[in-house]
């Protein structure tokens, strides 16, 4: 049986993450100052948010949120990250000033700022004090921080350049300083930017709920990886509650429950490294249960995720856990000859039951699968992949860094879509689809189920980047009921 690629064209930018900005004012000088205080750690698509910004009031909430997203506890008053990077700005400013330039932008002054002290430095030549000459640090591993092979050793000539290419990789440690990628740049339904103290958790009953964990009412959750316009990693979940027991509003096909459904990403040392809360109205299926969804951003790394769901007019709350790997699609690797290029990856496959439209405008954040909103469409997936033979699926995909052809600048790569029974025996399989982009994406179906035998099967895409000489393999679980 041959399955079809979709006619569908996805915005794979995932624009859903990057606030909509009107026509900016011009910077003053207060504005400025702060960029270029900040620039050594200052991610791209973070500067093009604030110079976007409208009003004087939200680029100064965006300086307060700009630091919260690199403060390790959030409890504390202090934020130890801040007060490090001004001494340590200072001290590079100071150490490799040089005649028309700040030393703190040098490839030497951003080093020892995201980096530290080396733990050995060789001068090629001996100067005049206070004059600069090439120099070789070397980085060993330390706790938080390793290189591959045990160390980085890094070449600066006398006006403290690195070799090309090393800047982007300094761009990627500052990317890496980011430690509450949750706490991000939203703007309000008012077209302002959403304070800091609207962002932060809040004493709620469904906060409460993660310190004494309840199980009222059955409760399941699931996860996918995405990567965002900004090269970070976004977790899209769903919780599936059974409506029994709760305070069901409304009669048949408009039965609805009024949940605040939570989320909580613990890291391996228990610090809380994202959250998510939103009250809203979810309808009742015919099977008895809801379905809602939530969004966080993470950094690459193992966590163990908590989701809940409490009903705000009955008081009933249940709370599952299970641990979560973070994928990395910004990862990259270093060749032989000192060439560093990025690590080709797939997203999570989606498998949803249909794809809607949202006009402009209606997005709402109270919406049941306001999660599962890119751009102007919204995904209706599958819990756990179970449906019904008279039921259709669409399966989407997305592909990242595939590498490119430096002559032609395209990449080439293929991608298979495939539908196993148990796992094993092809039951379905569609066309191979060229991808010639870095990105990209494309979806399969509708896919009728009609003709599959009830039971379990799997879904696998088979991506094969012919330049990298790669192949990656993605599955998603599916399940036909009669």
């Amino acid at each position: 049986m041959q399955i079809r690629p979709s006619r569908l064209t996805l915005l794979l930018a995932l624009a859903f993450l990057q606030p909509g900005l009107a026509a900016a004012q011009k910077l003053d000088k207060e504005d400025k100052k702060w960029l270029d205080d900040v620039r050594p750690i200052l991610p791209a698509d973070e500067e093009k948010t604030y110079k976007g910004l409208k009003e004087k009031g939200d680029r100064l909430e965006f300086q307060k949120i700009f630091w919260a997203r690199r403060d390790a506890d959030l409890a504390t008053p202090e934020n130890e990250f801040q007060a490090e990077y001004v001494k340590a700005r200072a001290a590079a400013d100071m150490k490799f000033r040089s005649a028309g330039q700040v030393g703190s932008i040098t490839d030497c002054g951003r080093t020892l700022i995201l980096l530290g002290t080396p733990d050995e430095v060789q001068e090629e030549t001996v100067g005049s004090p206070g004059i600069l000459v090439p120099q070789t640090w070397t980085y060993r591993d330390r706790p938080g921080q390793t290189f591959q092979g045990g160390k980085a050793v890094i070449a600066f000539d006398a006006e403290c350049r690195a070799p090309a290419g090393f800047s982007s990789q300094l761009d990627r440690v500052a990317a890496a300083k980011v430690l509450q990628p949750n706490i991000d740049y939203r703007m309000g339904k008012d077209g302002r930017l959403v304070k800091l103290a609207d962002l932060l958790p809040k004493d709620t009953a469904a906060r409460a709920l993660f310190k004494q964990p309840r199980e009222d009412f059955p409760l399941a959750a699931q996860a996918m990886f995405l990567r965002a316009a900004d090269g970070a990693t976004v977790l899209l979940g769903l919780v599936r509650g059974e409506a029994a027991g709760l305070a069901v509003s409304g009669s048949g096909e408009a039965k609805a429950v009024n949940v605040s459904v939570a989320a909580s990403a613990l890291a391996e040392d228990g610090k809380e490294a994202g959250w998510a809360e939103q009250t809203m109205s979810v309808p009742v299926g015919a099977d008895g249960a809801f379905v809602a969804s939530f969004k966080l951003g993470l950094r690459p790394g193992k966590y163990t995720l908590k989701a809940g769901a409490v009903d705000v007019k009955g008081g009933q709350a249940s709370l599952v856990s299970t641990p979560i790997e973070v994928p990395d699609f910004a990862k990259v690797e270093t060749a032989a000859d000192g060439t560093v290029a990025k690590v080709p990856s797939v997203a999570s496959l989606a498998v949803v039951r249909t794809i809607e439209n949202v006009p402009p405008g209606s997005s709402d954040p109270a919406h049941p699968l306001a999660a599962f909103e890119l751009g102007p469409l919204r995904l209706v997936p599958l819990f756990g992949g179970v449906s019904h033979k008279a039921d259709s699926i669409e399966i989407i995909y997305w592909v990242y860094n595939l590498r490119v052809d430096p002559a032609t600048g395209k990449a080439d790569a293929s991608a298979v879509v495939s539908i196993l029974k148990d796992g094993k025996t092809p039951s379905a399989k569609a066309p191979a689809s060229q991808i010639e982009t870095e990105t990209g994406g494309s979806s399969v179906g509708p896919v009728p189920l009609s003709g599959f035998e009830p039971g379990k099967y799997v879904i696998q895409l088979k991506v094969t980047d012919k330049i990298a000489k790669k192949d990656l393999v993605q599955e998603a679980p599916l399940e036909v009921l009669p």
